[in-house]
């Protein structure tokens, strides 16, 4: 009995070890792709797709005949307003920078005004200038090659001049809850990028 118990106790652990290790995405053209599950029952996810790198980290556990993942933290805003000014009478600019104060180049950028919505993009400096509208309602911005698109931050209407700084790993990060992966043998199948066709990772 006692060591029936025993088995109970220590068979998972057993069955958590035999799944650790490192896993490639395999058929995919044009993705390259990883799934790294730790001993200590961590994990770290790469998938990169052209010229968008993804990333992930947190915790994984078995449930049966599945690999569940979850990652570590809380998704965050994409974007937050720094400041904003009255700025200029003869234009609208906004600004766009890194954490670090670093100028970020090549956003989009959408001022949405009480009558139209106004495009733009920064340019070397970190910066989308606009023609001068009245009532501006709010700021947001798309990442293309992420295929990300912001809500719209509501500003101060009579401004004219804000300084946005972006949040890159709210981007750039997979958050998976719950992310279930079933295995098969030494593949795992993982659906989250497409419900309906699972990409699958074989164990190195």
């Amino acid at each position: 009995m006692k060591f029936f118990l025993f088995l109970l106790l220590v068979l998972p652990a057993f069955c958590a070890d035999d799944l650790a290790g490192t896993y490639e995405l395999s058929g995919v053209r044009e993705v390259g792709s990883s799934l790294l599950l730790k001993v200590d029952g961590k994990f770290e996810y790469m998938f990169v797709y052209g010229a968008a790198d993804y990333m992930a980290e947190g915790v994984w556990k078995r449930d049966g005949d599945f690999v569940v993942l979850n990652t570590s933290g809380k998704k965050g805003e994409g974007f937050r307003l720094v400041s904003s000014a009255a700025g200029s009478a003869e234009e609208i600019r906004v600004t766009l920078q890194g954490a670090g104060g670093q100028k970020v180049p090549n956003i989009d950028v959408a001022v949405e005004t009480a009558g139209e919505t106004l495009k733009g993009r920064t340019d070397s400096d970190g910066i989308a200038r606009f023609e001068p509208k009245a009532n501006i309602k709010g700021i947001g911005f798309s990442i293309r090659v992420y295929n990300y698109e912001s809500k719209m931050y509501p500003v101060n209407a009579a401004h004219r001049d804000f300084v946005f700084e972006i949040n890159g790993a709210a981007i750039t990060t997979v958050f998976f809850e719950n992310e279930r992966l079933r295995i098969d043998s030494k593949t795992l199948e993982l659906r989250y990028w497409n419900k309906d066709r699972a990409m699958k990772y074989t164990k190195n």
